[in-house]
């Protein structure tokens, strides 16, 4: 019990000084010690939290820091796209079934609706709120003669963008 109240306050240090790491594996080992706990790890031990503040000193293989591995399971950020974008589908002209692809640099509502060549809805693809990131779907027009079609991408309730495509059958 004494070890988990001691994990809590090593991922509490992590939380307070705003980190980046998720956990440190320490390849030499050491201690970590502050006035109220003492933490002794082992070499390989993955560790959580972020050891560098006014209350706490690093002893051991942890004295200049450079035998460290920070781990993260975050996406980076430059891997988010800069702009809402709505793709050309591909294939184009396509039977009976194609990928469009659109781009969110943050989160939003969207909405990717199918149009006929008269303007009636034929088709709303996706729907609802979405991470920031890259998606494509899958248009299936089985259903559908062939012919000129039009796809619109939404977002927070502005129009992004249009494209056509053409269904062959």
């Amino acid at each position: 019990m004494r070890l988990y109240k001691t994990l809590l306050v090593v991922i509490g240090l992590l939380i307070s000084t705003g980190a980046q790491a998720q956990s440190v594996i320490s390849f030499m080992g050491g201690t970590l010690e502050s006035s109220s706990m003492t933490l002794t790890f082992t070499a390989g031990e993955a560790l959580a939290g972020n050891f560098s503040s006014a209350s706490v000193s690093i002893s051991g293989g942890f004295s200049n820091g450079s035998d460290l591995v920070f781990t993260s399971n975050e996406m980076p950020v430059t891997d988010l796209p800069d702009s809402f974008r709505l793709l050309q589908n591909y294939p184009n002209p396509f039977n009976p079934s194609t990928n469009i692809s659109f781009d969110l640099p943050k989160s939003a509502d969207i909405r990717v609706e199918v149009f006929n060549s008269i303007g009636a809805k034929v088709a709303v693809l996706a729907e609802g709120r979405k991470p920031a990131g890259s998606y494509t779907l899958r248009f299936n027009a089985s259903s559908l003669a062939s012919g000129m079609y039009f796809y619109r991408f939404m977002a927070d309730g502005n129009v992004i963008a249009t494209q056509k495509m053409l269904l062959i059958k």
